[in-house]
């Protein structure tokens, strides 16, 4: 593991001045306090192995554990396996391990994406005390009133969520049901009981049809969203049609695993202003084209989900991001996709979810990244003359490497700076003069040369391919993923003007076009009249698109 992640405490000298007596059992209970920069006891994943690379569970853990699935149905989680076959153990911050007297151990901690990741050799010479371990900080970026949460969580109950959660440094977790999940009748339309000031749990739903496309249902405070235990059988009813009882609720509504599933009902829902916001990073990297309805997807192999997405802003719509991890079981870490939005006061949950709603967001799998035009932050609109100009600022930080920050204008790239693989730390800073209407945002990532090059699925899955990268070794995803973050937009209207792209307005436009055609000779109807009034709603959206060219 390179320099720039360890963190290098001397467990050794601890022990040598130790005031205890040499034991002579061969093997001895350890054990262990993790606490924080204040000193408090910090839960955290943990990987203790042998110099042979055999993993050793903490008590409680079982060091052969079974790996879930979604078929699993497994709830309760104290463990969960990386890339390379890597065990991790979740603690509350207090753990023992039973270790043979005077053998070396590899010591790993992990707690998020802020605090400095130990590796570290161990040896119990002596017995004595738990050996405390002080986690500090690797990375300082200002993140006061910013809350991080992971969207999209299935098949784990409050109380492993809650522990989960703290060891991975993550405020909120969306817990969805679903008709394909068994925790129906754990509603209760609030937060979690369970939930501490800083680690809400909420359970919300994923309403899906395989084809129309998925999507979450948060903060749903009265009722689920029926048929909440079966997926429905045709493509009918259309997602958008849920979208008022969810809003009755004060509920947000955003598209799941939009790079990977845009779905026919995708860009319908976003031009209907039926969906509040779109689940950039989930299940796929942004950068790789969708997997699935991608039939009905135009130039398929020059849109990647991001391409879409840009597209789509291009067309005027204002459509902030959204991060979750769609876990599943116990290969995925939760959080480990994740969005923080800008809450104003302390955390509360239907602030936060209306945070969503107003693009005060950026997404992250690691590295974090901070973004301002005239001092304004992501989900902003800014009014301009011709002739003004405007200061924009981007900052970046990560443990792991990221090779680019850039600024994006329209979807264009305009200004970047390259980081060094040393750098955990870059700035930007520069003023622009728009030429007309535009939306911009920052972004930071690693660049996938190097895993392509090795031959690395950017789009497979990681359980079943081994298609791993440096970060699937310490958090979890469900494919292949580089370090990325992306803020949502800001908006600067020039002389009234909006946002347009007849380029982008017309792609969607055959894109809807594809659906019409797909509905028509093979979608599913229980009726004539429910495939009319498909066929009239996708018309409806074309139409809007079309409409587009006039203003």
């Amino acid at each position: 593991m390179s320099g720039y992640f360890l963190v290098l405490f001397s467990i050794c000298s601890f022990l040598l001045q130790a005031q205890t007596q040499p034991i002579t059992k061969s093997t001895v209970s350890q054990k262990f306090d993790i606490v924080d920069e204040r000193g408090r006891l910090a839960a955290a994943r943990v990987r203790i192995t042998d110099m042979e690379g055999t993993y050793h569970a903490p008590v409680g853990h079982t060091t052969d554990f079974p790996i879930t699935f979604s078929q699993d149905q497994e709830a309760v989680e104290k463990d969960v396996m990386l890339a390379d076959d890597r065990r991790f153990a979740y603690v509350d911050g207090h753990f023992e391990v039973m270790m043979n007297f005077g053998e070396p151990y590899i010591l790993e901690i992990i707690k998020g994406y802020l605090y400095q990741q130990v590796n570290d050799t161990i040896q119990i010479n002596h017995a004595g005390e738990a050996i405390e371990i002080a986690l500090s900080r690797a990375i300082n970026p200002p993140l006061e009133g910013w809350y991080s949460g992971d969207v999209h969580v299935h098949h784990i109950n409050p109380e492993s969520a809650l522990l989960e959660m703290k060891a991975e440094d993550l405020n909120i977790c969306n817990i969805l049901i679903s008709d394909f999940t068994k925790d129906h009748d754990l509603y209760k339309g609030v937060i979690e009981p369970i939930s501490e000031p800083e680690h809400i749990i909420f359970l919300g739903q994923e309403y899906r049809e395989d084809n129309l496309g998925h999507i979450n249902l948060l903060n749903l405070t009265q009722h689920l969203i029926e048929p909440a235990d079966v997926m429905r059988s045709h493509q009918y009813p259309l997602n958008i049609e849920v979208a008022d009882p969810v809003r009755k609720q004060g509920g947000h509504i955003s598209w799941a695993h939009f790079a990977a599933w845009p779905g026919l009902e995708g860009p319908l829902g976003l031009i209907l202003g039926k969906v509040d916001a779109v689940e950039l990073l989930c299940t796929i990297d942004p950068f790789q084209p969708p997997i699935f309805a991608s039939e009905v997807v135009p130039e398929l192999p020059l849109n990647s989900g991001l391409k879409l997405w840009y597209r789509l802003l291009n067309c005027g719509l204002q459509v902030p991001i959204t991060a979750g991890t769609d876990k599943m079981g116990n290969l995925v870490t939760v959080g480990a996709n994740r969005v923080y939005a800008k809450v104003e006061g302390p955390l509360d949950y239907a602030e936060w979810t209306h945070a969503l709603t107003a693009g005060r967001t950026f997404v992250t799998n690691s590295p974090i990244i901070q973004f301002t035009v005239n001092g304004e932050e992501a989900g902003t609109r800014l009014n301009l003359n011709n002739g003004d100009s405007v200061k924009i600022t981007a900052k970046v930080w990560s443990q792991l490497p990221v090779h680019h920050l850039e600024i994006v204008a329209n979807g264009e790239l305009i200004k970047s700076i390259t980081l060094s693989s040393n750098e955990d730390f870059a700035e930007l800073e520069f003023t622009f003069q728009p030429k007309g209407s535009v939306w911009l945002a920052a972004r930071a990532y690693r660049t996938q040369t190097d895993y392509l090059r090795q031959g690395v699925g950017m789009a497979e899955r990681r359980n079943f391919s081994k298609a791993n990268t440096e970060l699937n070794r310490y958090f979890g995803t469900l494919r292949p993923e580089v370090p990325f973050a992306h803020t949502s937009p800001i908006y600067l209207q020039l002389d009234g003007q909006p946002i347009y792209s007849k380029e982008d307005v017309e792609y969607f436009v055959k894109y809807l076009d594809n659906v019409l055609t797909w509905l028509k000779e093979k979608g599913s109807f229980p009726t004539d009249e429910a495939e009319q009034m498909v066929i009239e709603k996708f018309t409806e959206g074309r139409q809007t698109f079309m409409g587009l060219h006039g203003k």
